[in-house]
């Protein structure tokens, strides 16, 4: 099944299997579906890689709903779909990537020998505030509830 979910770069450039992910995501709201989220959030950042540049509403409700399952371990997987591509470094909220917890967060990504370790701590560091992120939270659910 997840073959027909892959990034798939068509004659035309564009990815093949974009609308299949995509119907796939409006029913990814479980906990058992954390981890088809994170295989569909690392082909959204193939298919923003791979793109002409934008983020997309489709990556950003991937990456919404796995950050809504709040592990920092995941702060990878929002750190590569971030900087995919210009537009989605601009787009893509950095409150993905603390959506684990700021202070787990830090903590793990600290703890660990990661290669983007040192940017991701760099781009979080700032964040203190948990109540800024559950904000956010709620500003997204609203947006995609739309």
């Amino acid at each position: 099944m997840t073959d027909a979910l892959r990034f798939e770069r068509g004659p035309d450039g564009t990815d093949v299997n974009e609308d299949a992910r995509g119907a796939v995501l409006h029913c990814a709201n479980t906990p058992e579906d954390l981890p088809l989220l994170r295989f569909l959030v690392e082909q959204e950042t193939l298919c923003r890689a791979h793109s002409r540049g934008g983020l997309g509403d489709q990556a950003a409700l991937a990456g919404f709903l796995l950050a809504e399952h709040r592990r920092p371990e995941d702060v990878w997987r929002h750190f590569a779909l971030k900087r995919s591509n210009f537009d989605a470094g601009c787009a893509y909220d950095v409150e993905h990537l603390v959506a684990g917890g700021v202070d787990a967060t830090k903590r793990y990504v600290e703890a660990s020998d990661h290669p983007d370790r040192d940017d991701v701590l760099a781009m979080i560091g700032g964040f203190e505030d948990e109540d800024d992120v559950e904000e956010w939270f709620e500003h997204r659910r609203a947006y995609f509830a739309e």
